[in-house]
């Protein structure tokens, strides 16, 4: 079955950045826009922040697949039609690769490693604390594949892990809360918390001065959600009251930050620029052709995103 895909990217060359990673997949011939001859017979796209009119060119569109986890530049794209159906990569290399940036900052909070640099030049041998993971709880905001991952490595190693998402659950030991009630009990346990969150419209904004008020004192934030979760003037004023007491920052709602922005040298901010995560190009070919074939069977596609809940 040969399938012709356009390629829909606003910011790059979507064929040129996966072109050889196709090749293990002769059946999907990818298609830059000017090369579609008749528009009217692609039914699938590849998309990845899809620019102003890329959809409008293909009446007879059926099925997008993103290139990426995230789906919210494609479901906010105001040329999408309504009856197409898309959906979002879901790689387990991709979910390890978060959980291990994740377990970084977690494990380097818990056991407070930056603070050894300045010891050393003071030579100060002694440890900053020996708190055992038992007693150290990690809040995950979100549970869908990286938090669970996330959330399977942690219970390994012996932390204590709560989740908030939502709907509640129970998911191998792990209590998934949801609604006020569940956030303001999952932001007052954690001793670092973890946003892992889509961006829809009930989480845009979410990281504010209110979740900031509900956290414990002396708690850290992980924030590798989406960037227009987090309200930055709101972490400012926070990190000031020790609530949270660190940041690290890896998506940000403008990318890069302005360069007076605060949050680039700020004493209580770990900031990195958006690598947490990122996807492998033979992985997303395999995703996308796999979800493809399933489509053309009549079978659900994985990863297909329920566009009422945005993810």
């Amino acid at each position: 079955m040969a399938v012709d895909v356009a390629c829909l990217c606003g910011a790059y060359d979507l064929k040129e950045a996966y072109a050889d990673s196709f090749a293990a997949h002769p059946e999907i011939t990818l298609l830059r826009p000017d090369e579609v001859r008749d528009p009217a017979r692609i039914r699938h796209a590849l998309a990845f922040r899809p620019g102003p009119g890329a959809f409008a060119p293909f009446p007879n569109l059926e099925l997008v697949l993103s290139g990426a986890a995230g789906v919210d530049g494609i479901l906010s794209h105001p040329e999408l039609p309504d009856q197409v159906q898309v959906t979002r990569m879901v790689d387990d290399g991709q979910a390890r690769m978060m959980a291990a940036f994740a377990l970084h900052f977690i494990t380097g909070w818990h056991r407070r490693i930056w603070d050894y640099p300045a010891r050393a030049a003071a030579r100060d041998w002694s440890p900053v604390n020996m708190t055992p993971p038992e007693q150290f709880t990690v809040g995950l905001l979100g549970f869908g594949n990286m938090a669970s991952t996330l959330s399977t490595t942690l219970r390994a190693l012996g932390y204590q892990v709560c989740a908030w998402a939502n709907r509640p659950r129970q998911v191998n030991g792990i209590t998934v809360s949801s609604g006020a009630e569940g956030l303001r009990a999952v932001a007052g346990r954690a001793d670092a918390l973890v946003n892992l969150l889509p961006l829809t419209p009930a989480t845009s904004g979410l990281l504010d001065a209110n979740l900031f008020a509900q956290m414990k004192e002396g708690a850290m934030l992980i924030q590798l959600g989406r960037g227009e979760q987090l309200v930055e003037a709101d972490l400012l004023t926070a990190l000031a009251s020790g609530r949270p007491a660190m940041a690290a920052i890896d998506v940000l709602a403008a990318e890069p930050p302005a360069p007076d922005n605060p949050l680039w040298d700020h004493p209580r901010v770990l900031l990195t620029p958006h690598v947490a995560s990122m996807s492998d190009e033979r992985a997303i070919a395999r995703t996308v052709a796999s979800a493809i074939a399933a489509f053309e069977r009549g079978e659900r596609p994985a990863g297909l995103v329920d566009r009422t809940r945005g993810y």
